[in-house]
């Protein structure tokens, strides 16, 4: 499955939403020219989270922040959460950017895995 996070930090309202996309048509990736950025996304899942809440988990730790990040509606595959933690993490600890998008690729994932 193709999979795309935004993550975007409001300064107004001190909130860090993640919005979950994933494309759910199906289509043949196997072409040399395949591009995830310009696949069809479709809205799965938002989620928000208070600021200082997001600032406490980065103070303790990655693991600490990918806890906070998880929740029982929202729960990425650990991977995928922690990149998304070190996206959250730079974003707050000086990133000049407010929005950072994150693309997955389960064939990528499942290419990788070691059976022990």
């Amino acid at each position: 499955m193709l999979q795309r996070y935004d993550i975007a930090v409001n300064d107004q309202d001190s909130r860090l939403s993640i919005k979950e996309f994933a494309v759910l048509e199906t289509k043949s990736r196997k072409r040399v020219n395949f591009n995830p950025t310009h696949e069809n996304y479709s809205l799965v899942h938002e989620v928000a989270y208070d600021r200082a809440a997001i600032l406490a988990a980065i103070k303790k730790g990655p693991q600490a922040l990918i806890a906070v990040l998880r929740t029982g509606d929202f729960f990425p595959i650990y991977p995928n959460v922690e990149i998304i933690a070190e996206r959250v993490t730079g974003m707050f600890n000086g990133s000049n950017e407010p929005v950072s998008e994150v693309f997955f690729d389960d064939r990528t994932l499942l290419s990788t895995y070691v059976a022990e």
